[in-house]
Formats: C-alpha cells, sequence, structure tokens
C-alpha cells in the first residue's frame, strides 16, 4: 500500500519575491535563496531571519595571490585574481537593537555559528568603547574570530564615524564555500560581504575602497590579525576574468589585466594546515621592519621615509642596503640600539634571533619579479604570436617567486612544495608554465600558470599527491565578479 505524507507536514516553501539587483546570478547566491525558500541550516531559527520583511543579500569572491603574496606589508605591487568561490551574506532589519548572526561554511567545516550581541553593548556609560575594550568584547566568544569578522563591522562603522547611531539592530546571514585556511582569503571575503549587506541595508553609501579599508580594520583591530588590505581590496574591486593590480602604499589600484586567451590561472588546495598567525609569518614580518628600522637609520633614503621597504629598487638594495644588514639578529640587541619598529601589528622578542637580511631581501625583488610577470602578460595581450614566449618568461617569475617564499623568508610547506615540483616537472609540455605558493605561506594553496587543456597534468598532479600525503587536493580555476561588479540583491518575503 502506497503511503503518501500528511499534507498538514508538508512544509509550504517561503514567497520570495525580488525587488532589486542582477538577475543572472552565480549559483551561491541561488543556493543562498534556496535556503531561504525551503529554510534550510537553521536559517529563520533563532538566530535567523524573520519570515517576512526585506532582506539585503551582496556577494565577495575569495582570491588567488597570484605574485605578491607577503610582500604586501612592505608596500609591494601584487597581483590578485578572484576566484568562483565566494562569501553571501544577507542582512535584514530588526525591531528591537540585538546584532545576530549565524555562518554557514560548506568547505572544510560544514557547520554553522552563531552568535549575539546587543549595539548597546558598544557602549560604556553611552561613550562607544574603544579597540582594545571591543576586542575584549569579541574574545570572550570561543568562536571570536567568526563573531569578530561578521557583527563587529557595525562596531567598525560607529567608530570610523561612518554612521552616528545604528537606529535599529539586524540578523546576519552568512554562506560560504570558499575552503577556509587555505589562503584565498575567506575571511577577507566574509568582512567585505558583510559589509556590503551592511551598506546597503542601511543606505550608508560607502565604496568600494571604504569597504576595504573597514574590513582590514575589522581584521586588524578586533579580531587581531596582521593583514593588508589587498585581500579586501581584490574581494570588494576585483573583475571577472581580469586580475587586480595593487600596490599596497598603502593601497593603489593600478589596474584590472585581462588573461590573454586560453591562458588560465589555477588553484589548487593542498587541504594542508595553514595559518598567517604562524610564528614563522610574524617572525618572517617582525624581520622585515627591523630591517627597515635599521635602513633607515643607516641610509636616510628618502625612498625609505614613509616606510616602504619595496620602495628601495633592487639595485640600490644590492649597492647600499645588503651589505649595512645583518644576517642574524638577536631581538634584544636589536632593541637595544633601535628600539621598536614602525609595524604596529608585531613586536621584537627580546629572546629571539631574527634572520634580517633575508627577509628585507624577499619583498624588495618580489616587487620587481611581479612588475615583470604583468609585464609579460600584457605583452601576451597586445602580441597574441608572444604568449607562449611571455608565460615561459611569467612562470620563471612564479618559480623565483616559490624559492624565495622558502629560502629568503622561510615559509613553506612538504605538501605544498610537491604541488609546485609536480608543476614544474610536467611543464609547458603539458601546459603548466608556472607555479607558487601563495598568500601566507604555510600551506593552504599553489596558484598554477596554465595554457590550454591542462586536464589530464592535473589529474596526473591530485594523484601523485594522494599517493604521497593521503589528501584529497581540490582544483579552483574559475573567476567571479568582486562584490562592487556584482552588486546587491533585495528579497522581499512573505
Amino acid at each position: 500500500m502506497d503511503v503518501y505524507p500528511d499534507p498538514k507536514e508538508i512544509r509550504k516553501p517561503i514567497e520570495i519575491e525580488q525587488t532589486f539587483g542582477p538577475r543572472n546570478k552565480p549559483n551561491d547566491v541561488l543556493e543562498f535563496e534556496s535556503m531561504l525558500r525551503h529554510e534550510d541550516h537553521q536559517i529563520y531559527g533563532e538566530f535567523g531571519f524573520e519570515k517576512s520583511g526585506t532582506i539585503h543579500i551582496a556577494r565577495a569572491p575569495g582570491r588567488l595571490d597570484v605574485m605578491g603574496g607577503i610582500a604586501d606589508y612592505c608596500g609591494a605591487n601584487v597581483f590578485q585574481a578572484t576566484i568562483e568561490p565566494a562569501v553571501v551574506a544577507g542582512c535584514q532589519a530588526r525591531k528591537d537593537r540585538l546584532l545576530k548572526s549565524l555562518t554557514y561554511v560548506t568547505e572544510g567545516s560544514n557547520h554553522y555559528r552563531s552568535f549575539q550581541i546587543s549595539l548597546d553593548d558598544f557602549y560604556t556609560n553611552g561613550t562607544l568603547k574603544s579597540y582594545i575594550e571591543a576586542h575584549q568584547l569579541f574574545a570572550r566568544n570561543p568562536d571570536a574570530p567568526w563573531a569578530g569578522y561578521v557583527l563587529s563591522s557595525f562596531f567598525v562603522l560607529l567608530k570610523e564615524k561612518k554612521v552616528d547611531a545604528f537606529p535599529h539592530g539586524a540578523t546576519v546571514v552568512v554562506r560560504s564555500n570558499i575552503p577556509v585556511g587555505a589562503g584565498m582569503g575567506s575571511s577577507a571575503a566574509i568582512k567585505v560581504a558583510v559589509l556590503c549587506a551592511i551598506n546597503h541595508l542601511y543606505g550608508l553609501n560607502l565604496n568600494a575602497h571604504e569597504i576595504a579599508r573597514l574590513g582590514q580594520i575589522v581584521e586588524n583591530q578586533i579580531v587581531g590579525t596582521p593583514r593588508s588590505i589587498a585581500v579586501g581590496i581584490s574581494a570588494a574591486s576585483g573583475r571577472k576574468d581580469k586580475v587586480l593590480s595593487i600596490v599596497c602604499q598603502p593601497d593603489q589600484v593600478l589596474e584590472s589585466v585581462p588573461l590573454p586567451p586560453n591562458v588560465k590561472l589555477i588553484g589548487i588546495h593542498s587541504r594542508s594546515k595553514r595559518s598567517t598567525s604562524s610564528l614563522a609569518y610574524i617572525d618572517a614580518r617582525t624581520a622585515a621592519f627591523m630591517g627597515l628600522t635599521i635602513l633607515q637609520k643607516k641610509l636616510k633614503l628618502k625612498e625609505l621615509r614613509e616606510n616602504y621597504l619595496c620602495r628601495l629598487s633592487v639595485e640600490n638594495f644590492r649597492k647600499k642596503g645588503w651589505k649595512i644588514l645583518p644576517t642574524e639578529m638577536k631581538g634584544k640587541e636589536f632593541l637595544n640600539r633601535y628600539g621598536e619598529t614602525v609595524d604596529n601589528m608585531t613586536r621584537v622578542d627580546a629572546k629571539k634571533s631574527y634572520r634580517i637580511r633575508s627577509r628585507v631581501e624577499h619583498p624588495i625583488y618580489e616587487h620587481a619579479r611581479v612588475k615583470k610577470f604583468i609585464a609579460h602578460l600584457k605583452k601576451s595581450n597586445e602580441f597574441p604570436t608572444t604568449t607562449q614566449a611571455c608565460l615561459k618568461q611569467a612562470g620563471k617569475l612564479m618559480y623565483d617567486s616559490n624559492w624565495s617564499y622558502r629560502s629568503r623568508v622561510g615559509l613553506g610547506s612538504p605538501e605544498v612544495e610537491q604541488i609546485v615540483q609536480s608543476v614544474r616537472k610536467i611543464g609547458i609540455s603539458g601546459g603548466l608554465y608556472g607555479a607558487r605558493i601563495t598568500a601566507g605561506g604555510g600551506g593552504g594553496t599553489v596558484a598554477v600558470l596554465s595554457y590550454g587543456d591542462v586536464s589530464n597534468s592535473l589529474v596526473q598532479i591530485l594523484a601523485a599527491y594522494k599517493i604521497a600525503w593521503g589528501l584529497e587536493a581540490k582544483v579552483f580555476n574559475g573567476s567571479s565578479p568582486g562584490a562592487f561588479e556584482f552588486g546587491h540583491i533585495v528579497l522581499k518575503l512573505s
């Protein structure tokens, strides 16, 4: 006998009307709308939306660090491409003063986090708290980074005077399919998507640059991690099928460079553990600023007055800077002779010994490599017959960058290095021209420069990697619009 469900138990989908925004939407936005219609993942639960009213939806993609990487904190030119995985954030007004968040990550963790705070918690006796106090406020929660990425955006908007006061609270629901800890800018995408959704809900009229800068403040001041603005700029201002050239002095977007025909930038996520808060990354950054301080004291060059190492050319570094810098120096000796550095995100540890010369050398040389890399791509676009010759030169720069990460900065992992060397072994005959470790350099993702159909080459790389490490690496080879290129959507629920 057929058994049919009781009509009373069949949940009728929520009716949704789109009243604003693009009709041609990426799959991740469509999936978010499906969650709304079918009440997936407690989206209408204690920390979720009301089943009526309007929801403002924004989207920000992850990024592939093609060239530049950690040299950003020294003022380098960085080259960043958007990827298909993205964060979608929905923001709905509340009738009270509560701020509620629900975040759902589909790649790597597959679970949701929830958090709640009141707008009134941002004040002490009517006065807005300091950044230190706000950091402590969010740090009380075990999921502090996630809460900080989402709800501390409201505090930063108040502190930076982008809004005098919020007239009401809000519920923010975030869905991300960017791998966490992969060096693909998952945290930056969350901040940008959330800030864009808040921007549209409250009508703040913030531009892409302001969104990126505010996101950096969230990361540095509330979450407490040393990140540059470049990743946020990529998430906010990136363009589909183009690569963004940014000079981090502090945050000038130079141009969006289209990829030559049949050329792709591929990300291979190693699934090995990575963290930009690791000691190796922090020590490398600290040593670079120690070197800057020494060069400023001894050379007194005008190029270094604004604290950007990358304003010192490779030639000047070779002639004037290299011999001045010690190979290694104790933190105690440095502090006694020079005091603290200008970097407000790191502190010199008196008990440690820092490798200074090599940590300064990397960003200066990397800055030059990035400019040459971009020139090769642009030449290929202008003169298509030179494409493969240009790619060969660009690929060599990627391998040089990867070597410098490991040998001059002391970053990297054996898992990621195997992927790079597998790309190099297959090489041009398999359509693979270059590869390098990305972002903070402690594992994560490899950026690959390819030409034509490289599916067979990728199969070989993934198979060899699994045999060696027992890990299923994942390939990302698509592009998507940045937050401002995509725009935003308004949905009416009834």
